[in-house]
């Protein structure tokens, strides 16, 4: 859909208030870009968090017990201290359990498979019992410097991007090793399984990985960097940059910014999208809350 556009002077505010049901009308959604305000036509804000979340990088959303799985950094994101935690979130936005899972130290990407709950840990991935509230069982990664995004195929190995070393990760059959490593692979980020391939969010592109054969070639060019990379169906792809980007490409690569808060500076981290409600959900790192949009379908 076409995005209507006014000068800069003309100013457009937009209602941030916290909702007690997130099918609440949507509010409008504008993005910002140096001479100009466009609105989208993509986004409708729907509520955000209290503030109350320290340092969150990841959402996680559980479709069987409807839930989201946040996790908080607490601290810099390459340090063992100790603080990080995961939180548990109502799908209106209320922190239901602020700490739910603690001893973790900067936790980052998280992935659900089979009731457990994995989490990407700087050189370790955790596994949480999801119906325990508990970690069970910790993968260590001897060289891995700072372990960052999770995704899971169907049959659950669980790939781990590994940005400081270049480094694809996988857990298979319980044992944790290097899977993929390549030049190509500037400092990678967002994972997504797709038909057979692994997608990683690098550099300026994101790239295409044949599981069965490793064979990587570039899927979608010039994309900006990438922290979160989702599906959103269609052959379309909606993914963050971190400083507070967001983009959707659609079935023709063809790219488009749906939100931009980097003025503000509100990031987007790893972000998450609820199929069954057309729903994304943004973590927004140093300003300490999550945010979640309703995607319009024209």
């Amino acid at each position: 859909m076409r995005k209507i556009k006014i000068p800069v002077v003309v100013i457009v505010s937009v209602i941030l208030g916290f909702f007690n049901n997130a099918c609440s009308e949507p509010k409008a959604t504008t993005v910002i870009t140096n001479n100009k305000t466009e609105y989208s036509d993509t986004l409708a804000f729907l509520w955000e968090t209290s503030a109350g979340l320290k340092t969150p990088e990841s959402v996680k959303y559980d479709s069987v017990n409807q839930i989201l799985y946040v996790s908080n950094i607490n601290g810099k994101p390459a340090d063992k201290d100790g603080n990080g935690f995961i939180s548990k979130v109502s799908l209106n936005g209320k922190i239901i359990k602020k700490k739910w899972v603690t001893g973790l130290n900067a936790p980052k990407g998280t992935g659900i498979y089979k009731g457990s709950l994995f989490v990407a840990d700087i050189d370790e991935l955790a596994e949480i019992s999801i119906s325990e509230g508990k970690i069970i069982k910790r993968y260590q990664a001897a060289d891995a410097k700072f372990l960052n995004d999770i995704d899971i195929d169907e049959t659950g190995n669980v790939y781990v991007s590994d940005t400081e070393t270049g480094k694809i990760w996988v857990l298979k059959n319980e044992t944790f090793n290097v899977w993929l490593q390549s030049p190509e692979f500037v400092s990678p980020n967002g994972l997504f399984v797709y038909k057979g391939n692994l997608l990683v969010g690098t550099g300026n592109k994101i790239l295409s990985a044949d599981i069965k054969t490793k064979n990587i070639k570039t899927y979608i060019d010039n994309t900006g960097g990438i922290d979160g990379l989702e599906s959103i169906g269609k052959s379309q792809f909606i993914f963050s940059d971190w400083s507070g980007h967001i983009h959707i490409s659609n079935s023709d690569k063809n790219i488009k910014l749906v939100l931009n808060t980097a003025k503000d500076t509100v990031q987007a981290a790893d972000i998450e999208y609820c199929a069954d409600k057309d729903m994304i959900l943004v973590p927004t790192f140093y300003h300490n809350t999550v945010t979640a949009y309703k995607i319009i379908r024209k």
